[in-house]
């Protein structure tokens, strides 16, 4: 275990740049929403070059299929010294495939995701995999606590039309590579329907997101 947390490490630590990130997060533990009903969330994440403001929709598609929308506002500082407002939009679609009510010892599920940052003469596009692994606490018969964690592994393109010491040729304006990213979070039952969510992302912008999500039955 420490030798595979070691390699993470080193893999973020090689891939870090300071633009290039995901910003939207996972923001809910590896069982899916029940098929037939939604889940609906507001979240504000603070990064270090970046604040967001966004919402998001889940929807049961099948009973261990779900899929979600992430829309919102970002200000993003991409490297030159100016901060910008844009829009960032994502999506994802997850398959819950270990369930720990029923003997194993995590939920896990797997997933594809993708995200779209625009801001003036400044785009971001990524197209990844997913490995989330999450364990239900139960401390009252009602309430219960959700640590999780989220394992991202994905494609990623950078386009700017800004003129900066980093970005003095056509390559460097138009980038793709792969990354690695870690979220670290943890979701707390405060009724029937409603949820706080904290989140750590340990990615080329480190940061932290934190909302509520609301369960529609």
């Amino acid at each position: 275990m420490r030798n595979i947390l070691l390699l993470m490490a080193a893999i973020l630590v090689f891939s870090a740049s300071s633009t290039c990130a995901q910003f939207l997060g996972q923001l809910s533990p590896a069982p899916t929403v029940n098929q037939g009903e939604a889940l609906l969330g507001a979240y504000l994440g603070v990064y270090e070059d970046a604040f967001s403001l966004f919402g998001q929709v889940r929807y049961g598609v099948g009973r261990y299929f779900d899929a979600g929308l992430k829309m919102g506002m970002i200000d993003l500082d991409p490297g030159d010294g100016e901060s910008d407002a844009g829009l960032t939009v994502g999506g994802d679609a997850k398959y819950w495939f270990m369930e720990q009510q029923a003997g194993d010892a995590l939920d896990v599920s797997v997933g594809l995701s993708t995200e779209h940052l625009k801001i003036p003469d400044h785009s971001l596009f990524s197209l990844g995999g997913n490995i989330i692994a999450s364990y239900r606490i139960q401390y009252t018969e009602e309430n219960n606590v959700t640590p999780y964690g989220r394992l991202n592994i994905r494609w990623e393109k950078e386009s700017s039309e800004r003129s900066t010491a980093r970005r003095d040729d056509e390559k460097d304006k138009n980038r793709s590579d792969m990354r690695v990213a870690l979220s670290l979070g943890a979701e707390l039952k405060l009724y029937s329907n409603i949820f706080l969510v904290g989140e750590l992302q340990i990615d080329n912008n480190v940061g932290f997101i934190g909302g509520v999500n609301y369960s529609v039955f």
